[in-house]
């Protein structure tokens, strides 16, 4: 259809969707959003609400539906949550005043990146939004700038990544802010796409642009080239910070970062045109170096934040240790945990504040009473400087700043430096409350719309419409009786018509008694009708008194919303102090509930822990208790832990609340342990479990080989490795010729040299400790009766001779005649291994033997396997020789079945 057969309603629609092609436009028309062909077809299915038609006597009617102006927020809600985009397009112009068609605008595009109403936001959970820019492929070194901005608070920081490693630091740091919306260039070099990618959840091979991928996956939203352009970047942060130089910013040389963050504002000003973004009003410069680095897959493997499995969201770090009371402060715990410090100093400032907070139960007590007071001001803030913030917002607003005072009195009186020093930059935000106590209703309404907000005695003019409104009958009443008087008609009368207002209405018989200043306004059948200047005065006065009221009323509350824009940063800057007090006071809360020690930290290769404990596990229902364990690790005599023994014995358990205890240490919380010193950790790699990767075409192998190379790759003398069961995706003899080497690696400080722990099923792993320095073998104790086992979960100095599978085969209920035919592969298999040499050049315990006639005889080149010098290798040179041994098997296979 052409757009001259349209109505000039649908021209104004097509027009304005035209510009919003990729989003969902909600059309206002009188008191409802209406959305039209394909936008109501997907609407209406998604929201499930009915389909109908526009213009149903037309020959092609118009698809149509529709929903509430003032209910518009949940469906929109449902429509992101589907992973849509919402143009919002409003009337701008009264429709009163309006000559012809009313003038439509779209006011606001609704993205995951860009939402500050706390209706679409989770109260627990940041929502940044995200911009990536790689460097022209022509340059001589790999560079990845990255801005991240969290509107509904305000923060906003920028961070460049260099080196050959950018793309993989670029994941990990996505990992890490898990964003809502990533947007980018329309090209991006190749891994920088894949990065992304993986943080939308999306397949590696292709960018997608605005639609979410997967649970919780960021959208990915292509942006023409043009919006990354450096000069325009640099004016746009200027004019935006008010500010003559980025430089006061320490933004000198991030050329990238730069780009990346004027990106952001343009995307911002594109979505939200009418909004005022006055509370972004800075950058900060995240480099590396500034706390802990840790990985995707360690955030994952640890169940930081989230659970490996999907239905025990409360088995993560962060839900033991959250026991904050305002959603600031959870938010805040979130960052802690996955960026753990890395300078001493601050480590132990924290671990005081926590320690004085924990032993002074009533000063404890007394901060976090006051804390369920405080809600969250930071984005309540963020919705004064939008012009978004609602009455019932600076209600809220009053109520939190209301009880800084006694918070401030309380971390006063603590001995600790971070607590003193808060007390002592503290703002007790006096005139915002009196501001709000002085002019706004305690019972103010959520819309401005419904009036009844402002205070009586702050608007002179105000609390004369309300008069008016109140009193207007009894004038109206008090002058008719006066005109009775004056004119001695006793039938005057004084009515009210929706055409001519108020009247002053006399029967024909009196109309010779009529005034000289009576204007004559109507004639009836038996009267007729008058008005005075002074009725005139009146009626204007108490005709749509209480329009006026409300109008002016919205008009007062925009002034003091105003006012209090100018006072965002100073609530921020509170904000965020508040956010750190309910932290650490959570902290303090947690440690007296489960029995946490304080860390020793200092710089030193030590790891040390007694009694350690996983904060997760331990507070499982388990059947015989939780068994504490200890741990040495240090640079020199005990680099590498290589631990052996069978599965559901613990292992796992074991290396994951080591890795948990540091972390939990250098965050700045308390430890489940009776002791622990902790030498600091300047990065925690994990290679635990894996899963194949279909939809990247990896299978579990390829994950687990992918992640350890970049541990290798990554790893310094300072860092934590965590290794369980390298090489197990993969054939015996090639699992154990990579694990093998993967250790030596590790070890050596010439390459690594960090301290690690090595789980493996491999017990030819235990003879490292016989031949390389640094090397300490364990094992999980085990106690034998009869055919039973017990796993006593606890780690020993030894390594195991067995791995007892067979056992725990039995406990999973594999049938009986399985598990017998088991024992007795498993006898000939141990006959066979031990008629071979102890290790050396060659790997002893894995060749079967053909003493048993059903078991196959072993293949032609498992000889070639065992004469390999594997311990005069390097890890590559490996690898390609297992290329090749597989290839020249495939091929073997191929041509006997041809």
């Amino acid at each position: 259809m052409n757009d001259s057969d349209l109505t000039p309603l649908m021209r104004q629609y097509r027009e304005i969707k035209r510009a919003y092609e990729g989003a969902i436009v909600f059309f206002r028309v009188g008191d409802f959003y209406e959305m039209f062909y394909e936008d109501a077809e997907e609407a209406s299915r998604l929201l499930s609400i009915a389909l109908t038609s526009r213009d149903k006597s037309s020959a092609t009617p118009v698809p149509l539906c529709g929903v509430p102006y003032h209910a518009a927020t949940a469906y929109i809600a449902k429509l992101l949550k589907a992973g849509r985009t919402v143009a919002l397009c409003d009337q701008v112009e009264d429709p009163k005043l309006a000559k012809g068609l009313v003038r439509r605008e779209v006011v606001r595009l609704y993205t995951p990146g860009t939402l500050t109403d706390a209706e679409l936001l989770r109260p627990a959970e940041s929502n940044f939004l995200a911009a990536v820019i790689s460097a022209s492929p022509s340059s001589d070194r790999p560079a990845v700038g990255l801005a991240a901005l969290d509107l509904s608070t305000g923060e906003f920081w920028v961070t460049e990544f260099m080196g050959a490693q950018a793309a993989h630091d670029l994941q990990d740091e996505l990992a890490r802010l898990e964003p809502k919306e990533v947007i980018h260039p329309s090209s991006l070099a190749e891994p920088i796409r894949a990065a992304c990618c993986r943080a939308g959840g999306a397949p590696a091979s292709t960018l997608a642009s605005g639609r979410s991928h997967g649970p919780g996956g960021a959208r990915l939203c292509a942006r023409d080239q043009s919006s990354f352009d450096l000069r325009d970047a640099e004016r746009m942060l200027l004019e935006q910070f008010h500010v003559a130089s980025l430089e006061g910013f320490g933004c000198k040389g991030l050329t990238l970062g730069i780009q990346a963050a004027g990106a952001l504002v343009r995307y911002l000003r594109d979505t939200r045109p009418t909004a005022s973004l006055a509370h972004l009003r800075g950058l900060r410069i995240r480099r590396s170096g500034e706390d802990m680095h840790l990985d995707g897959a360690t955030i994952r493997n640890l169940e930081l934040v989230r659970s490996l499995v999907e239905d025990r969201q409360d088995a993560t770090l962060l839900a033991v240790l959250d026991r904050t009371v305002t959603a600031m402060g959870s938010r805040l715990l979130k960052d802690w945990i996955v960026r753990p410090l890395l300078r001493t100093d601050p480590i132990r400032a924290r671990l005081d504040a926590v320690g004085e907070l924990l032993q002074a139960l009533e000063t404890r007590v007394a901060i976090r009473a006051a804390l369920r007071s405080v809600q969250d001001i930071l984005r309540l803030s963020s919705r004064v400087s939008l012009g978004a913030a609602s009455p019932r917002d600076l209600l809220a607003l009053k109520q939190s700043v209301a009880v800084l005072p006694e918070l401030r009195a309380r971390a006063a009186s603590c001995h600790a430096s971070l607590l003193r020093e808060t007390a002592a930059s503290w703002d007790n935000l006096a005139d915002v409350h009196d501001l709000i106590e002085k002019t706004i209703l305690p019972d103010a309404p959520v819309s401005i719309r419904d009036g009844g907000i402002i205070r009586e005695g702050h608007d002179a003019a105000l609390d004369e419409l309300r008069t008016i409104g109140r009193d207007g009958k009894h004038w109206i009443a008090r002058m008719e009786a006066r005109e009775r008087e004056r004119t001695g008609i006793e039938s005057l009368k004084i009515r009210f018509n929706q055409v001519f207002g108020y009247c002053i209405e006399i029967t024909k018989t009196n109309l010779a008694r009529v005034p000289s200043d009576y204007t004559r306004k109507q004639t009836l059948a038996n009267a007729e009708r008058f008005i005075t200047p002074e009725l005139k005065e009146l009626e204007d006065k108490v005709t749509g008194a209480d329009l006026k009221q409300k109008a002016l009323e919205q008009e007062l509350f925009e002034r003091i919303r105003v006012q209090l824009a100018r006072e965002t940063a100073r609530i921020q800057t509170m904000g965020t102090a508040i956010a750190a007090l309910d932290v650490l006071a959570s902290l303090a809360e947690t440690a007296a509930l489960n029995g946490y020690v304080q860390p020793d930290i200092d710089e030193g290769g030590e790891i040390r822990i007694s009694d350690g404990r996983h904060p997760v596990v331990e507070r499982l229902d388990l059947p015989q208790g939780f068994v504490p364990n200890d741990t040495r690790l240090d640079l020199e005599a005990s680099r590498l832990l290589v631990l052996t023994g069978p599965n559901m014995a613990g292992k796992s358990t074991y290396l994951r609340q080591v890795a948990l205890i540091v972390l939990m240490a250098q965050m700045g919380s308390f430890v489940p342990a009776r002791s622990a010193r902790i030498g600091l950790v300047d990065r925690i790699f994990t290679r635990v479990g894996a899963s194949d990767n279909l939809a990247a075409g990896q299978s579990t192998f390829m994950v687990e080989m992918t992640e350890t190379s970049q541990i290798l790759n990554s790893a310094t003398g300072r860092s934590l490795i965590l290794l369980d069961e390298i090489g197990r995706g993969t054939s015996t003899y090639d699992g154990l010729s990579i694990a093998w080497a993967v250790a030596e690696y590790i070890q050596d400080r010439g390459h690594v040299g960090a301290r690690t722990m090595f789980a493996t099923h491999y017990h030819e792993m235990t003879e490292l400790a016989n031949r390389h320095e640094g090397v300490k073998n364990y094992t999980v104790a085990v106690k034998e009766q009869n055919e039973d086992v017990l796993f006593l979960r606890k780690i020993v100095e030894g390594g195991a001779d067995r791995s007892y599978g067979i056992h725990v085969a039995r406990l999973a209920g594999l049938p009986p005649p399985v598990i017998n035919r088991a024992r007795e592969v498993l006898a000939q298999l141990e006959q066979g291994s031990s008629q071979q040499t102890q290790l050396g050049p060659q790997v002893s315990g894995l060749r079967p033997t053909s003493a048993d006639p059903t078991l196959p005889p072993p293949h032609p080149l498992i000889e070639e396997v065992r004469q390999i010098d594997l311990f005069s290798m390097t890890p590559l040179e490996a690898m390609n020789r297992l290329a090749e041994l597989q290839r020249r098997l495939e091929e073997d296979t191929n041509n006997k079945s041809s």
